[in-house]
């Protein structure tokens, strides 16, 4: 996909729309649920769900004024995906809201006679499908819930939606980049760190590494014929 597919002018965007394409932003899966629908726009001949970028723009320029409203100390951000472990404590670095880029323990938002317990008024989540405790226990004690959601996602319990590719360890780190930036700027602060810093340096999961090779597997028996 290029620019000129798209005819979308680089000077509308936050970042040059090449920038979002080589970081593969848009590239979704091949399952889209009815909530996500009017985020896509195109669907390739390998059946993949392509975002429209101008609606993913649209939602980071919206959900990073969003946050700047809220104190640092009252904003959560969590990511139980891997790739999504240092892009979030980069953004909380700069941000300085709070941040579980680890196994979130059932209870962090309900149970207040546990260590773990926190009581933000906005959270921000990486991957509906992986944090789906953390969403759960948001709705149920009233927090607001602002995610990055693939077209597989299915959107009950959360506020805003930020349509992207939110398996991909470069394009987390690419949405939490921008999301650091806005919000920084917003805020008249200054943020120069180069979009390396946010991306992940951890090794494909298990199952990641399977599923690559069932698609290996694939590809060739397709030649074969």
């Amino acid at each position: 996909m290029s620019n000129q597919d798209l005819d979308i002018p680089d000077e509308g965007l936050l970042v040059p729309l090449d920038m979002y394409l080589s970081n593969g932003v848009h590239v979704g899966l091949k399952y889209k649920t009815a909530g996500m629908r009017k985020f896509i726009y195109k669907i390739r001949q390998d059946k993949l769900c392509v975002f429209d970028v101008r609606k993913i723009d649209a939602r980071l320029r919206i959900a990073a004024d969003f946050i700047s409203r809220y104190k640092p100390e009252d904003v959560l951000v969590v990511s139980n995906r891997i790739y999504g472990r240092r892009p979030i404590k980069k953004f909380a670095e700069f941000t300085k809201c709070r941040v579980i880029a680890e196994r979130f323990v059932s209870g962090t938002l309900t149970n207040p006679n546990i260590s773990s317990y926190v009581e933000p008024k906005l959270i921000i989540i990486t991957d509906p499908g992986s944090d789906q405790q953390a969403i759960k226990e948001a709705a149920s004690v009233g927090i607001t819930v602002v995610a990055i959601c693939d077209t597989n996602t299915r959107i009950k319990d959360i506020d805003f939606i930020i349509p992207s590719n939110n398996k991909g360890k470069n394009a987390l780190a690419l949405v939490y980049w921008i999301l650091t930036r806005e919000i920084l700027k917003n805020r008249g602060e200054e943020f120069d760190a180069p979009l390396e810093e946010f991306i992940s340096d951890a090794e494909p999961q298990p199952y990641l590494l399977k599923l690559q090779e069932m698609q290996r597997r694939r590809k060739r028996k397709k030649k074969r014929r």
